[in-house]
């Protein structure tokens, strides 16, 4: 095995892990979304989590549902 792969073979196990670990900040952004929100949730067509400050942004939804997450706090600057 070569350098290149043991490179290749490193960084895809990273993003697994790193997967693995952003796994329960996404399931918990998801019923936090659900409890705020209520039926609003399902109104979302696109949106990120940043996981590092568990807020989210690239909101793709009626503005509505923006202004509620902005007063919720929810959103990223």
């Amino acid at each position: 095995m070569n350098f290149a792969d043991q490179v290749k073979n490193f960084t895809d196990k990273a993003k697994v892990e790193l997967e693995k670990a952003q796994q329960p900040a996404i399931e918990n952004a998801k019923l936090r979304l659900a409890e705020i929100l209520g039926e609003d949730a399902q109104l979302i067509t696109s949106i990120k989590l940043d996981a590092d400050v568990g807020k989210f942004y690239d909101v793709a939804a009626p503005s509505h549902v923006q202004e509620k997450l902005r007063a919720s706090g929810l959103v990223r600057d």
